[in-house]
């Protein structure tokens, strides 16, 4: 399993709902690389906001298109790719300003992409692929999460099966 890539991809259709079987999925590849509890869920609520996103800006809930969502898992980070085949995302975002967006200010929606970026080590949107437009996002594992002498939990359960 160690220097093994090993990619999960899951097809969802553009329904809401769907988007926990990859927060699921995604939650499950974290906790086999050794991400503690609080990683993962920042991990899950990312992959939840990419896939809601995908399905209502670029799909706009048509279940006939899917989103694709791949896990690449590698000893020390996973690699989320969140596929669909809209147009992509402007590139600048404005960040949300909770006093405005009380005030009606600023649009009371829009806190997906600053969460993601405010949860993931490595985001980048637009990323074109021949699958359609991707959102990618990679979470390395943090010094406390390895175990004395350098092993990840995934290279510890690699090592206990063979």
């Amino acid at each position: 399993m160690e220097d093994e890539v090993r990619t999960i991809r899951l097809q969802l259709p553009s329904r809401l709902g769907y988007e926990r079987v990859a927060m699921d999925a995604a939650g499950a590849a974290a906790k086999l690389v050794g991400f503690h509890r609080g990683r993962v869920e920042d991990l899950r609520t990312a992959v939840a906001e990419a896939c809601v996103n995908a399905m209502e800006h670029a799909h706009r809930f048509n279940a006939a298109m899917t989103v694709v969502v791949a896990l690449t898992i590698e000893d020390d980070s996973l690699q989320i790719d969140v596929v669909d085949q809209g147009e992509g995302m402007p590139e600048v975002v404005e960040t949300p300003d909770l006093a405005r967006k009380l005030a009606g200010e600023q649009e009371a929606r829009g806190w997906g992409m600053f969460l993601i970026k405010s949860l993931m080590d490595e985001v980048r949107f637009n990323v074109r692929s021949e699958l359609g437009n991707v959102t990618r996002m990679i979470i390395r594992l943090e010094p406390e999460d390895i175990a004395p002498g350098g092993a990840t939990a995934a290279s510890r359960a690699a090592a206990s099966l063979g």
